[in-house]
């Protein structure tokens, strides 16, 4: 079988759709009765091709580099400007959690990582009014949106090789492994939960790219499962993010119990994953 490179816009319509709802929480949402693992090198491959083309295939250069400017000069966005920017930083969380999942290194290139990790630092700021920040952040971002650094992302990620399907295949299971130790936790602190919260939005990412690319109803339902617990969580982060910001929380430092609502989602995720011990879920 031949491994797709190029896939028509309908394909790539889907997985924006995917993308908008996977912190969404559905009215009722259960695990499939077998949760799909071992995927093929040509699935994983593909996954990452769709993934390249829809960042490649996102709004130029100039879209970003002109909210920038906005951000620099008014230190915040018109409502229509939010969701331009929203549109942007999910198809580069996207390609973000891509890098992560499927290329050998596991983790997003510097450059990519500190062009997205500005733009959430932006997004939280005028989010919650903070004018400074923005301008900051927004200054980082100009410089970042220029044509000499878009060069350079652009070309790894059209560089981005898929890893092995076995070790493509152990990480994702080591990354549901990690969870248990933050569930025995006698509390976590803001940066810890974030950690947590991204093995879910990681996997969330996966499974809204296969079920896009190879439709069956389990990976539809471990995907909407996921992007349950995604949501909660990101409601939660928000939180928290805007207690930081205000002082009264130390992100760093101070410690919160995980909600139930969280935590017994979880707990069912670590408990139906294969290959996850007994005494480890």
């Amino acid at each position: 079988m031949s491994v797709r490179v190029q896939f028509p816009h309908d394909t790539l319509d889907a997985l924006i759709a995917a993308i908008e709802v996977d912190d969404v929480v559905d009215d009722c949402i259960a695990l499939p009765e077998r949760i799909p693992d071992s995927f093929t090198q040509t699935q994983l491959a593909e996954c990452l091709n769709l993934c390249r083309q829809l960042w490649l295939e996102g709004p130029p250069r100039a879209e970003l580099a002109g909210l920038a400017h906005r951000l620099v000069g008014r230190r915040d966005l018109q409502p229509q400007e939010r969701a331009a920017f929203k549109h942007i930083r999910a198809r580069y969380k996207h390609m973000g959690f891509a890098f992560g999942l499927y290329t050998p290194a596991h983790k997003r290139p510097f450059l990519y990582e500190a062009t997205s990790t500005l733009m959430g630092e932006a997004q939280d700021a005028f989010r919650n009014g903070y004018g400074g920040r923005v301008f900051l952040f927004g200054v980082g971002i100009s410089v970042l949106a220029t044509p000499f650094f878009d060069g350079l992302r652009r070309r790894t990620v059209q560089m981005a090789e898929v890893d092995r399907a076995d070790a493509i295949n152990r990480h994702l299971r080591a990354e549901i492994a990690r969870i248990p130790a933050f569930l025995d936790a006698s509390g976590l602190t803001a940066a810890r939960f974030h950690a947590l919260r991204k093995i879910i939005s990681r996997h969330v990412a996966f499974f809204d790219t296969l079920r896009v690319l190879y439709p069956a109803e389990d990976i539809y339902r471990l995907a909407r499962f996921l992007s349950a617990i995604n949501g909660l969580m990101g409601q939660k982060h928000d939180e928290l993010v805007q207690a930081a910001l205000s002082g009264t929380l130390r992100y760093q430092t101070d410690l919160f119990p995980i909600p139930d609502a969280i935590r017994i989602l979880l707990e069912q995720l670590c408990r139906a994953y294969p290959g996850l011990s007994a005494t480890q879920a």
